[in-house]
């Protein structure tokens, strides 16, 4: 009888666990292999505030559309490293080394390598128009 009642009870057990296990189709799973580029993240972290989808709530003619970056002298992800790195105009700078005091963030300040990798997110963002980067973090 023991073995009738552990066979009844294996059935919806072993359903319930591979519904349970079974990917979500609604979001799609963070992979490993792909997480969200650090550049993507740090963007998140230190830019979004002001300049969330490409825009800037400060500035409106300095977002980070191509348009508005080339009108601005802004072509390469070296000029954008430089910005961000010393900072203009509103903009403050992030860098570790950026000086004058009062052009720089009062925030935590950013290392190089992580201001490249922003620089490098920015252009890529906006060369593509500034697609939707989805975030798992929610």
């Amino acid at each position: 009888m023991n073995s009738k009642i552990a066979a009844y009870m294996g059935s919806p057990l072993l359903a319930a666990i591979f519904t349970l296990s079974a990917p979500n189709l609604a979001s799609p799973p963070v992979s490993i292999a792909q997480p969200l580029p650090r550049g993507a993240a740090l963007f998140e972290k230190a830019c979004i505030g002001c300049h969330d989808m490409g825009g800037n709530i400060i500035q409106p003619g300095a977002t980070l559309f191509t348009k508005d970056l080339q009108r601005n002298g802004i072509v390469t992800e070296d000029d954008i490293y430089n910005i961000t790195y010393y900072g203009k105009g509103r903009m403050p700078g992030f860098g570790e080394k950026c000086t004058p005091r009062g052009q720089c963030t009062f925030g935590p300040r950013l290392q190089e390598e992580e201001i490249r990798m922003l620089a490098e997110f920015v252009k890529s963002q906006a060369d593509n128009g500034w697609p939707k980067v989805e975030s798992y973090a929610d």
